[in-house]
């Protein structure tokens, strides 16, 4: 190695010695910077070959194949279901449904297991076998209860020849008019998944409050709904409001509603198209403008004849069963026999009283109820109840005076209702519908606008 060393150490000193002062010089010159030269003209030339390279570039961006839009922020997300309940059970109840969720012709058979829970409300399961790859699906469902779960029809919301499968969530403890939403699950890569609404309080049944709307008796709500018709899932809202109190709708029959389709997206999200307009009647619809009438009369346009005068009795066999009279007298005295022996007496500080022989159907009582009036005194009109062993006469309160008189009229319709009609300024006038609102009170609900040819004779009223 020492000799190796040596004799690198002196070729590379030889090599050193053949390099001569000559041959050391700089690359380039050494001298001042000069600052570039410009003119007008080579600005503008400058600026024309900027502008060819960007409408080149936006040429290319225009040919270039444009990625999916991102999803809107605040529409809903879709959220996988968890592989959890395989265990669990049926409900006796519940009815497998069968539909073809992979379209290959073939129905599937998809069972709801219900997950254990002492009150019924847990999670369901759903679970079926693919009948085009034999493999399994499953989803996850809150049904609100896990009792007796079916399926409604199936749809095709994406016209993709495969069905959705559509379940329904209700809520058991909201009383009358509790909102109910319909699910929608779609086969996702072997996962049922359920869809998202775009605006889910769009896409329910029940009554929707109007804000604001809230009074000492009632409020006013709007009538939301939903059907599937033809594969194709479908939602309306009523374009009026209807008061609703005492447990008690004012719904006419009829009504108008804007009435939407639902698609499902790619992406998994339901929206609603273009509304359209529908009159919907008992057990059909209709479009706007089709010779079915748009808007609705209250059923005030008939009025209850039949009364007793003093010295005769009338038999009421309709659910609470009992005899009345009105018994001659300074004051004559209403007299009340039940079928269970009890006589119950009221006096009546009116000439020439008459009892109708309807009860007022909307005036609830676990007892005797009657409408009195008067032959001679138009204006005169008292609701009375049974109170234990006595009869009271139901005090009105409320937004309106149960009257007889002026712009005010009252009267019992050929069904028992007692309905009350305020004159409005330009001409019309507000029905409202008397229900008992306590043992010893009732109020009137607003039942909707109407108009008369004659205010006096009920069958001339018509839609305004």
């Amino acid at each position: 190695m020492n000799d190796l060393e040596t004799r690198l150490t002196a070729a590379l000193a030889a090599r050193a010695d053949l390099v001569r002062p000559g041959d050391l010089s700089h690359v380039a010159p050494v001298v001042p910077l000069r600052r570039r030269w410009t003119t007008p003209l080579m600005v503008l030339a400058s600026a024309a070959c900027v502008v060819l390279v960007l409408a080149l570039a936006l040429r290319l961006a225009d040919t270039t194949p444009k990625a999916d839009p991102a999803p809107k922020p605040d529409e809903p997300a879709l959220v996988l279901p968890p592989d959890e309940g395989r265990d669990w059970t049926a409900d006796d109840l519940s009815t497998p449904a069968k539909l073809d969720l992979d379209g290959d012709g073939i129905k599937e058979k998809v069972e709801f297991l219900a997950e254990p829970d002492p009150d019924f409300q847990g999670r369901t399961r759903l679970q079926t076998t693919l009948t085009s790859t034999g493999e399994e699906a499953y989803g996850m469902a809150q049904l609100g209860s896990t009792i007796g779960t079916t399926a409604l029809d199936p749809i095709d919301a994406d016209d993709d020849g495969d069905q959705e499968l559509v379940l329904y969530r209700e809520n058991l403890d909201g009383g009358p008019g509790a909102l109910m939403v319909p699910l929608v699950f779609d086969l996702r890569d072997g996962l049922l998944v359920e869809a998202q609404p775009s605006e889910p309080n769009s896409l329910v049944a029940g009554y929707l409050p109007i804000a604001g709307s809230q009074t000492t008796y009632y409020d006013m709500v709007r009538v939301a709904s939903y059907w599937i018709e033809n594969g194709s899932l479908f939602s309306s809202l009523s374009v009026d409001a209807f008061a609703r109190g005492n447990m008690t709708l004012m719904r006419p029959e009829s009504y108008v509603v804007d009435a939407y389709e639902w698609r499902l997206g790619e992406d998994g999200i339901l929206r609603a198209g273009e509304p359209s307009c529908l009159v919907l009647v008992p057990e059909a619809q209709a479009p706007c403008g089709s010779g079915v009438e748009e808007g609705f009369v209250p059923y005030i346009n008939s009025v209850a004849t039949e009364a007793i005068p003093e010295g005769e009795w009338v038999d009421f066999d309709a659910g609470y069963q009992f005899r009345a009279a009105v018994e001659p007298g300074q004051p004559p005295t209403l007299v009340v026999d039940g079928f269970d022996g009890q006589e119950l007496r009221f006096p009546l500080e009116v000439a020439d009283p008459v009892v109708s022989t309807l009860q007022p159907i909307s005036v609830f009582s676990d007892g005797a109820s009657l409408i009195v009036t008067s032959s001679s005194d138009p204006t005169f009109v008292q609701t009375l109840v049974q109170a234990g062993d006595s009869l009271v006469s139901l005090v009105p309160t409320g937004e309106i005076a149960l009257a007889n008189a002026g712009a005010t009229r009252t009267w019992q319709t050929a069904n028992g209702a007692l309905v009350t009609m305020t004159g409005r300024e330009d001409g019309s006038w507000t029905a409202w519908s008397w229900q008992m609102v306590s043992r010893t009170e009732m109020s009137a609900l607003p039942w909707g606008t109407v108009c008369f040819d004659d205010v006096d004779d009920p069958t001339t009223a018509h839609s305004c």
